[in-house]
């Protein structure tokens, strides 16, 4: 697994962090390293790197893909996760998978071709006109993979009018793109429990704790599909119960410590 990318972007948003004069600024470089951490957890390092190495120059590459619509609506009716927000391949047309878990509903939107939408090709993937700062959530509101997107790139643009380091501007460029392969996964739903266990570790101990990873990998096994959002302790780490909607895999990954996720922030 090549996690040198990865691990490279982590240690140059450190370094990054000194142009940060906000409090959202330092969330964003916040949000960027939970996002790295996660695809590094879930062993993705290098399909991250492959990622962003065609990002801007490759089509879209589906998910997965089906011959009719009707396999696509058979796999999506009988999936225990479905990948929430992913692109998929039905026939000719693409499609996006909704699951709205909280109203226990999904379905495939169909993508709107380039000529549906009267769109050249010079035209796809320019950066829309509009500086503006996007919303702050609201409380309570539902957790929105894309809106911190939003909030996330805008408040790191914001610190690379700042930087003059190319690989500092290369390590913000890698920190927007993680969000892009993350929501190209479908893992909105594994990013929302991921930061819930997150928080719940600050103030609740571990549900079980094994000595080995081999005493937490057999656990795992027994646990209903998807597994729900549990900490556990593996020695002195933690790690989260995951799922890897795309393949169907049980996951632990591991919880970023304190200090590898705090910023300066005041």
């Amino acid at each position: 697994m090549n996690t040198h990318l990865i691990n490279n972007t982590l240690a140059l948003l450190r370094q990054v962090e000194r142009h940060a004069t906000t409090s959202e600024q330092f969330d964003a470089l916040k949000a960027s390293r939970t996002l790295l951490y996660f695809i590094l957890g879930r062993g993705e390092a290098g399909e991250f790197k492959d990622y962003f190495e065609r990002f801007d120059t490759a089509p879209v590459r589906p998910l997965l893909s089906f011959a009719t619509q009707e396999e696509a609506e058979t796999w999506l009716r009988n999936h225990p996760a479905a990948p929430h927000g992913a692109t998929i391949r039905a026939a000719k047309d693409l499609y996006t998978v909704v699951d709205a878990r909280a109203l226990n509903h999904r379905k495939l939107l169909r993508q709107l071709s380039l000529e549906e939408l009267g769109l050249t090709d010079e035209e796809v993937g320019q950066e829309p006109a509009d500086e503006s700062e996007p919303p702050k959530p609201n409380p309570g509101e539902r957790f929105s993979l894309f809106g911190l997107y939003e909030r996330t790139c805008y408040d790191l643009y914001q610190m690379e009018k700042h930087v003059t380091s190319p690989e500092e501007l290369e390590a913000i460029r890698a920190a927007k793109i993680s969000f892009n392969f993350v929501m190209h996964e479908g893992e909105e739903y594994g990013v929302e429990d991921y930061l819930e266990s997150i928080r719940s570790a600050k103030s609740t101990p571990p549900r079980k704790s094994f000595t080995t990873r081999a005493e937490a990998d057999t656990w795992l096994a027994t646990q209903p599909e998807p597994p729900p959002p549990v900490v556990v302790a593996i020695g002195n780490e933690l790690y989260a119960a995951g799922h890897n909607r795309r393949r169907g895999l049980r996951l632990l990954i591991r919880l970023p410590t304190p200090p590898e996720l705090d910023t300066g922030a005041p």
